[in-house]
């Protein structure tokens, strides 16, 4: 279906809107509210795991449609087309590019560049960002750093999208490396203060789960320890109910969740710490 109304009609306008360098956004549209861009991997033809990405993005942010054209001086005058969102799946009935791929939102508040190049860069506001991901954003700028390193003999322009777009934040292996405020650095307080019996399980269960979405919300990362006492309290929790009438057989009691985060924290201990 052919885009209308009062944005960008053709393909031309849509890259002079969104578009600076060769294969990039351009700042002054990346500066209004402040975007987020990060870099993934992309076939070519974009496949259909993007396009489910794309599609579930797009549904995050309300739309029910995408524009498609595509960049280059030979598609300036071609007429935009308007993509259909589904209620699930990747979207169907994208051009088949020659050139780079401009995928964006009615209103331009976000929007996907996929290249020929190997990646694709997601741009928008945090939110159409993270649905457009599978993991969180600092994870998927971390992801594809590695996979440019990777190719790099092959695909040496990749290493400069990865240095262009870095992880916002470095991954902390221990609670000491932790930034004060931080979503992660809520979970640990929150797992401390049910381990001296400050805080009832059932006002710790809901009030971690908070902590640990604001974590992935901020992209915040975690590894080796730290990120497996994370886990071990994620699996924990996944194994309690807070209201003592909704449990089932093999559930954890207060007291066993208690043990369990107990046993967390202690795994953070270095040897010979306290």
């Amino acid at each position: 279906m052919r885009a209308g109304g009062d944005g960008p009609t053709t393909s031309g306008e849509l890259a002079g809107a969104l578009l600076g360098a060769p294969h990039r956004f351009g700042g002054r549209w990346l500066d209004e509210d402040a975007k987020t861009v990060v870099a993934v991997p992309s076939s070519w033809p974009p496949d259909e795991r993007l396009t489910a990405r794309i599609s579930a993005g797009a549904r995050e942010a309300g739309a029910d449609h995408v524009l498609a054209g595509q960049a280059g001086e030979r598609h300036a005058a071609e007429d935009l087309i308007e993509v259909r969102v589904p209620e699930a799946g990747p979207l169907a009935g994208l051009p088949r590019p020659d050139g780079d791929l401009l995928l964006a939102l009615p209103g331009l508040s976000g929007a996907v560049l996929v290249t020929g190049q190997g990646y694709a860069l997601v741009a928008g506001d945090a939110r159409f960002v993270r649905a457009c991901l599978d993991t969180g954003i600092d994870e998927a700028r971390a992801r594809f750093a590695r996979y440019a390193r990777r190719l790099a003999g092959s695909r040496p322009e990749m290493l400069a999208v990865s240095e262009e777009f870095p992880p916002r934040h470095p991954p902390a292996s221990t609670p000491a490396e932790v930034a004060p405020g931080s979503g992660v650095a809520e979970q640990l307080s929150l797992m401390g203060a049910l381990a001296r019996g400050e805080l009832p399980a059932a006002a710790f269960a809901p009030a971690w789960l908070a902590a640990h979405r604001r974590a992935l919300t901020g992209g915040e990362r975690v590894r080796d320890a730290l990120e497996r006492a994370l886990l071990d309290v994620f699996y924990a929790l996944e194994d309690y109910a807070a209201d003592p009438s909704l449990r089932e057989p093999g559930d954890l009691s207060d007291e066993e969740l208690t043990s369990r985060v107990r046993a967390s924290l202690g795994a953070l201990v270095p040897p010979g710490g306290s």
